[in-house]
């Protein structure tokens, strides 16, 4: 009976090992992306005579973005022929393009705010569980009314915070320029989007009992990680 016992724990720790060292590769592989791409924003905007490879690299985002897209239908050849060509004709008209790296840059940048608040904003319609709801009830499983409540408030908090990320930096980028504007779309973003994240976990620390919040650390792991509830988890053990 013990050995059967110590099977099976070894059998849990194991996976839950593996779950764990699959969602960090993922949060690994997500900072990795969004550090690179901050950099690469950053050296074409400040390249003062910008050649092809500056020019291209400025499209490297929507490029893999639309190929990530395209993995997923039916018509993947369709879609990949599209970004090769696309491909082709941006390096055809390098020299014009140059000209306007700083707007391609911009709007890029702009799309990301804007699909992360449409992404929030969405899941808040009726009939929707709002997407906080939906990652703390992975974690969780069936929340409180204080919890769904919390959950939702923090989802609109999300939603308007992108928005006004958004038009902030459409004004600094037409007041200001698209140097500064580089500066504050990377550095500062960051540091504000991860000003968000502590505190609205001092606020959760704040409203919500221990019994019913998890840390930052668990929500990320589990979102990233199998995708299964704490309470499936444990049901599967």
């Amino acid at each position: 009976m013990g050995g059967l016992l110590n099977k099976d724990a070894a059998l849990i720790a194991t996976k839950y090992k593996a779950i764990t060292l699959h969602g960090f590769w993922k949060v690994a592989l997500f900072l990795f992306i969004f550090i690179g791409y901050q950099v690469l924003t950053y050296v074409d905007v400040s390249t003062k005579n910008p050649g092809v490879f500056v020019v291209i690299s400025a499209f490297i985002p929507i490029m893999a973005g639309l190929l990530l897209i395209s993995w997923r239908t039916r018509y993947k050849a369709f879609w990949i022929l599209s970004v090769a060509i696309s491909g082709m004709i941006i390096v055809r008209n390098s020299t014009t393009i140059a000209y306007y790296i700083g707007w391609i840059c911009m709007v890029q940048r702009s799309a990301i705010f804007i699909l992360l608040a449409f992404t929030f904003g969405l899941t808040l319609r009726s009939g929707h569980m709002p997407l906080i709801s939906r990652i703390a009830e992975m974690v969780h499983g069936p929340l409180s009314m204080r919890l769904a409540r919390y959950t939702r408030k923090v989802t609109v908090a999300w939603t308007l915070f992108f928005s006004a990320l958004t038009m902030v930096l459409f004004l600094i980028f037409f007041i200001l320029g698209e140097h500064v504007w580089v500066l504050f779309s990377g550095t500062a973003s960051t540091v504000l989007i991860a000003s968000m994240f502590i505190i609205e976990y001092a606020v959760r620390c704040r409203q919500i009992p221990i019994s019913e919040r998890g840390s930052m650390v668990e929500g990320i792991r589990t979102y990233f990680g199998s995708g299964q509830s704490v309470s499936n988890r444990k049901s599967d053990s």
